[in-house]
């Protein structure tokens, strides 16, 4: 039922999809997609949720946090802000970033996973500099690589060459100062 949301939702946006639609499309009874999900604000709440544990779980940050691999988180930023196949849920993503502009329940879920994300993101970056930096400092930094993250997405979604590699490496150069400027925040003077 949750990819069958997840397919309508992408193809018709979140107003032309209705729960008729996604029991029709799954197979699965109205009555029964009532029992388990309050409305449809509740479906995008379990595809985000769900997304964002796949995203984050076992071969992505948590994943690169757990075996302690400073390299590992490197390259799951560097994969991240790069945003290389947007248009596996792009156009869902893209929807739901529409929507929480117009409605309260979506915009909640929406900070909801950009504050774990977050939380996640400053715990791996805590393996990079292991020590006393401020709580503060590192959710500068998660933020930055968050904000970098979703302009890039945006530009591939809308153009999909864009950016180039070259600004690519670019905007991971100014990531990995951050972080180097973390560590050396780290060190006694």
């Amino acid at each position: 039922m949750i990819q069958a949301a997840r397919e309508a939702f992408a193809a018709n946006g979140f107003h032309g999809t209705g729960v008729a639609q996604i029991a029709h499309a799954s197979g699965i009874a109205v009555g029964q997609i009532y029992r388990d999900f309050a409305n449809k604000e509740a479906i995008v709440a379990a595809i985000v949720e769900r997304d964002l544990e796949d995203f984050l779980s076992e071969q992505g940050l948590c994943a690169a946090g757990a075996a302690g691999d400073p390299e590992a988180v490197r390259a799951w930023i560097g994969n991240f802000v790069a945003c290389k196949e947007p248009e596996s849920g792009g156009r869902l993503v893209a929807e739901i970033m529409a929507e929480a502009s117009r409605n309260d329940r979506i915009a909640e879920i929406v900070r909801n996973v950009n504050e774990r994300m977050s939380q996640e993101l400053s715990s791996a970056l805590r393996l990079l500099v292991p020590a006393s930096v401020s709580p503060a400092r590192f959710e500068c930094v998660a933020e930055m690589i968050q904000t970098i993250a979703a302009g890039v997405f945006q530009r591939r979604i809308t153009e999909q060459d864009q950016p180039s590699s070259e600004a690519i490496r670019s905007l991971m150069g100014c990531i990995n100062a951050a972080i180097d400027g973390l560590q050396r925040e780290e060190q006694p003077a």
